[in-house]
């Protein structure tokens, strides 16, 4: 079969301009991939004068640890005021990434959107596998669902959201809270999410061979996966650590899904959305041509990545209302 896409040559030409500041990537190891990641990672940077972070941590709830979280706030909100809030759950495969990588992001989503945002520091694997990671952020929503006046949060104006990984972790909480009978997020915001461990469609199979060493590669997301599910890599694997798995995806929170069509995660990203959509849950999908994996986490640098900030940004607004 041919490939879905020619990955390098439908690049957006930008981008192209900005590939040697993309990760070397090595799948020889987690650790190479953890070194290739470090290497263009974002360095921390001060807050915006009009964003108060701090760092915390939430208490474990059944018998779990405690979680670190980073919290951002709007210097000019009143100290009673209950803010809508985001839960964001950074990518990074499963086995990398961390807080500070997202400051920048997160502090302009504060600015434009007037909301408080909670990004959580759950814990990677193959140091800890499933369910290790959705167990921190479940922690997170429910401490936070459960006492919103504490951390100066609407309860009824709460979004999960994630990139990769993390858009994969956002899908799985909103699964786990349903079937525990939780009341869902008001939106689950899932940015090109890493979804599927099965290797089944055209876009993932194009990435064997991705025709340029900074695009995501099969080799490196096959050991993603096999490090996150641990024991269950091979077997039975439950929806939760692969949420496009699930076959019941009704009675979900409304969904948006973005994405490039230049990533590897193409064709399960739409299949998700698809299936959400025929599941009776609203869903918002939307395909950014010549957009690559990780092209959403920068500072918008082309048309493209610009038109997916903003479209994040209504498609929250809308979820803040």
């Amino acid at each position: 079969m041919m490939p879905a896409i020619d990955q390098f040559r439908r690049v957006e030409p930008a981008t192209l301009a900005a590939f040697d500041r993309l990760p070397r990537w090595d799948p020889s190891s987690i650790a190479t991939l953890r070194a290739s990641y470090a290497a263009v990672s974002a360095r921390p940077v001060p807050p915006d004068p009009r964003v108060q972070r701090s760092d915390a941590v939430i208490p474990g709830c059944d018998g779990r640890p405690d979680v670190a979280v980073r919290w951002y706030r709007p210097v000019d909100a009143g100290a009673g005021e209950a803010l809508p809030c985001l839960v964001w759950l950074h990518g990074g495969a499963y086995v990398m990434g961390n807080l500070a990588e997202n400051d920048d992001r997160l502090d302009r989503m504060v600015i434009e959107l007037g909301c408080t945002v909670v990004s959580v520091d759950w814990r990677l694997a193959p140091e800890h596998p499933y369910p290790d990671g959705l167990d921190d952020a479940e922690t997170v929503w429910r401490r936070v669902a459960k006492d919103p006046a504490a951390f100066g949060v609407d309860a009824e104006r709460m979004v999960v959201g994630g990139a990769s990984a993390g858009g994969g972790l956002a899908a799985a909480l909103c699964l786990r809270l349903r079937d525990a009978g939780v009341p869902q997020p008001r939106l689950q915001l899932l940015v090109y999410p890493m979804l599927d461990d099965r290797e089944l469609t055209a876009s993932i199979r194009a990435s064997e061979d991705p025709g340029h060493w900074g695009l995501w590669h099969l080799s490196a997301n096959r050991l993603c996966w096999q490090a996150y599910l641990g024991g269950l890599a091979g077997g039975e694997v439950p929806p939760t650590a692969a949420p496009a798995r699930a076959e019941d995806l009704s009675d979900l929170a409304p969904g948006f899904v973005g994405i490039g069509d230049v990533d590897a995660f193409l064709d399960e990203s739409v299949d998700y959305a698809v299936r959400l959509s025929r599941a009776g849950v609203p869903v918002e999908l939307h395909v950014y041509p010549g957009v690559i994996h990780g092209g959403f986490v920068a500072r918008p640098s082309t048309q493209r990545t610009t038109q997916f900030l903003s479209d994040v940004y209504e498609a929250l607004a809308t979820a803040f209302e």
